[in-house]
């Protein structure tokens, strides 16, 4: 089976995304061939296109923007959807894993929602995926191994999913959380903002100052 992890992160180094491919491809590489794209890094020409539409399965990975699709993420997917459409193909199954910065992962409903969408207007097979909350934390915790850190359930999800896509079948969307008490994390984030705005310059009353 031919399957091309897609991180769509517009980082250039090292992405929460990533993080979470890295994992997948550690899964399935020896059992697979893996080919992997980064929108933040490598160039997406005609080649590029035409090498994603001839494998079986796409796993996108992609942080939510405003509970939405990242506008680059959607420049490769239209132009993802015109390959498809040009060389008539109908093989593809999609499998998405959504991260956002909040810690509930019911956040990514609505880019779920999209995906399902372009999914359905392109022809190929919606698979379902994984929404993961508090995705800062993924960078944060990275020396931690997932079957052992606030990302276990993530870990759990994943096997169950790579099981599902080697079958060729749809697996439930699933909203996770990390294993992490809401009240410290909300804590930790206020403190990292408040870090940020102060090498800007600006003041914690600033934060709230409204326009």
């Amino acid at each position: 089976m031919k399957i091309i992890l897609i991180n769509g992160s517009q980082k250039t180094g090292e992405s929460n995304s990533g993080i979470i491919l890295d994992r997948i491809n550690y899964l399935i590489s020896t059992k697979h061939e893996v080919k992997i794209y980064n929108s933040g890094i490598d160039l997406f020409n005609d080649e590029t296109f035409v090498d994603i539409v001839s494998g079986d399965v796409i796993i996108l990975a992609f942080p939510v923007f405003l509970y939405s699709v990242p506008s680059h993420t959607l420049k490769i997917l239209i132009e993802l959807e015109n390959t498809i459409k040009r060389k008539q193909v109908n093989h593809l199954v999609l499998y998405a894993i959504i991260n956002c910065g909040f810690f509930d992962g019911k956040h990514c409903d609505v880019a779920f929602r999209i995906m399902e969408s372009w999914c359905e207007h392109s022809g190929v097979k919606f698979g379902g995926g994984i929404g993961q909350g508090a995705g800062e934390m993924l960078g944060r915790t990275k020396n931690i191994p997932f079957n052992r850190g606030p990302f276990r359930n993530l870990e759990k999800a994943l096997q169950k999913l790579i099981k599902r896509m080697e079958s060729v079948e749809a697996f439930e969307v699933t909203y996770l959380s990390p294993y992490f008490p809401q009240f410290l994390f909300r804590f930790l984030a206020t403190l990292h903002w408040n870090g940020l705005a102060r090498k800007n310059g600006l003041r914690k009353i600033d934060i709230f100052r409204r326009c």
